[in-house]
């Protein structure tokens, strides 16, 4: 499996054609599926617009290519979009999706595609230790998520917005443009602080952030548990862990500068 850069998490259909490896060569794979992921994770949570998702599956499907979507916030995607989820993932030979992140369940994702796809795909699991017995109440939740907690998605990105914007407002290094759905990212490097150093002064201010896919980049997930009050008390909490006490840090053709 290889990994292409993106912009914005998205890839170029060019990138994927001069990408693609040929049985010829028979030092190297060859390349069989091209995977695209929306929202897309490393990238801050940013969702594909429709067409560009088109014309990189299009570019997949001109080199004889399968087309897989990592569509574990597939539904964030379709509520900040706009655009159905099944019109997002019907372009696609495969399509995942992750019941225990936006959608609230303790556990599970779903896979969806054609019959004769997934009657493989079932054998496959089994064979790779994936049975569960008494399965039954992990698919109610999911149910009950896709009955309930899709439209509510809405609330996690205006509360993730929310936290960018107060975050920004202090000074602190969030890029609010980047804020399209539910994450928001915190580079702590730019306050003169390791990822480790962040998270510890965060935590001991009742704030817990992750670390994000970038070098000393944190992130925040909002989701059904996070509500208003709450983003307002992370905001307070992280200002006073972040502000005034960082170690300076050297910008170019300025002086060391405290955040």
């Amino acid at each position: 499996m290889r990994g292409l850069p993106g912009d914005r998490g998205r890839l170029s259909p060019d990138q994927i054609r001069d990408a693609v490896r040929y049985d010829e060569d028979l030092h190297f794979s060859a390349t069989r599926v091209v995977s695209l992921e929306n929202t897309h994770n490393a990238s801050g949570g940013r969702v594909w617009p429709l067409g560009d998702l088109a014309a990189a599956v299009d570019a997949a499907r001109e080199v004889g290519l399968n087309v897989h979507l990592d569509g574990a916030r597939l539904m964030n995607a379709a509520v900040a979009s706009g655009v159905p989820a099944a019109e997002i993932g019907g372009q696609f030979d495969t399509v995942t999706l992750c019941l225990s992140k936006g959608l609230g369940c303790p556990l599970g994702a779903v896979i969806a595609g054609s019959h004769k796809r997934m009657a493989k795909a079932r054998r496959f699991k089994h064979l790779f230790g994936g049975a569960m017995r008494q399965a039954g109440i992990v698919a109610a939740a999911g149910l009950y998520a896709f009955d309930h907690h899709i439209d509510r998605l809405a609330e996690d990105h205006a509360n993730a917005r929310r936290l960018a914007e107060g975050l920004a407002e202090a000074g602190l290094p969030v890029d609010v443009d980047q804020v399209e759905t539910n994450f928001v990212q915190l580079d702590a490097a730019r306050l003169g602080l390791t990822a480790d150093e962040a998270v510890a002064r965060l935590r001991a201010e009742g704030v817990l952030l992750s670390f994000a896919a970038r070098k000393d980049v944190l992130r925040a997930v909002t989701h059904l548990d996070v509500s208003a009050e709450d983003i307002d008390e992370a905001i307070a909490g992280a200002v006073r862990a972040l502000s005034g006490s960082q170690r300076p840090v050297e910008l170019a053709g300025e002086a060391p500068t405290p955040y």
